[in-house]
């Protein structure tokens, strides 16, 4: 494209010459010519097109040439100049991309590696400080289901699982497709722990498991009757019927609240029967005390 946009005045420019010596400037020129060759020659009608656009520049630049020569020549040598400093400065825009490439990754790792490397480690620690917490908290737990209290804990555990599974066969049978839950349980005297989450784990599932297979064929049984369950409806009267039993029950308790104020009114003693705190016992009369004195009672003596 350039061999046959520019003309030689063109090519002979000082700052064009020292462009096309930088490696990447040259492959990225290379890459440029090559797709407008590919662009133009993929139809007769963009050939003709592109060409003539390529002679009208042509004719225009020899026809310019003569008037920009001076300012063309002063803009030249300050490009020219710029590329000079640059290439000082930036040693590396001399070399191939490749290198230019891998440099400028390596310096880059270079920058953030230690800040990756420091948040790795602060990553791995605390793995290993949560690993760390919880195998001593798993331990611990082991130690103390192995005490007399934890053994007769985890042996309630267990016969409370069982018992839950009995209630379950009786009240939710399995049904048919329904997808078995694993029974391998650790022994207790290899790992309690363990076999305690695996037991509790176990009677979840098959709970689980249980309510929505029964739920899912009951409905298939409503539906084949002709009988269609709508779910939110029904969830709406669930809640509706819910309500109304917290409601009845907030109401039950104020009476009974109301009935206990008047029960405890109903057994204080009334003002009339309790002394007044304010009244102050009455002092005797003076004549009384005259004749309760000594002298009094040795003159009623004589």
């Amino acid at each position: 494209m350039a061999a046959e946009v520019g003309t030689p005045s063109f090519s002979q420019l000082q700052s064009v010459q020292k462009a096309m010596a930088l490696p990447s400037v040259e492959a990225a020129v290379g890459q440029v010519g090559a797709l407008y060759s590919k662009v133009k020659g993929a139809h007769s009608l963009l050939e003709w097109a592109l060409s003539t656009a390529e002679a009208s520049v042509t004719l225009a630049a020899h026809t310019a040439a003569p008037f920009v020569a001076a300012p063309l020549a002063i803009g030249d040598a300050k490009v020219a100049a710029a590329l000079g400093a640059l290439e000082r400065r930036i040693p590396i825009v001399t070399e191939q991309p490749k290198v230019i490439v891998e440099t400028t990754k390596q310096a880059v790792l270079s920058k953030i590696s230690p800040q990756l490397n420091r948040v790795y480690g602060a990553r791995v620690a605390a793995e290993q400080k949560v690993k760390s917490l919880k195998e001593l908290s798993w331990v611990k737990a082991n130690a103390l289901l192995s005490t007399a209290y934890g053994q007769k804990a985890m042996q309630g555990v267990d016969s409370g699982a069982v018992y839950a599974m009995r209630l379950l066969d009786h009240y939710l049978p399995p049904v048919q497709g329904e997808t078995p839950v694993s029974n391998e349980i650790v022994p207790a005297d290899t790992d309690p722990t363990m076999h305690t989450v695996q037991t509790v784990g176990r009677l979840s599932a098959v709970a689980a498991r249980r309510v929505w297979a029964n739920l899912a064929v009951k409905v298939t049984e409503l539906r084949s009757s002709g009988i269609e369950l709508d779910v939110r409806r029904y969830i709406t009267a669930l809640l509706a019927a819910l309500h109304l039993a917290k409601v009845t029950n907030d109401e039950q308790q104020k009476d009974q609240s109301i009935e206990e104020r008047k029960e405890q009114k109903s057994a204080e003693p009334t003002p009339e029967n309790t002394p007044s705190k304010n009244e102050t016992p009455t002092s005797p009369p003076t004549i009384e005390i005259v004749k309760a004195s000594p002298e009094a009672k040795s003159e009623g003596d004589q």
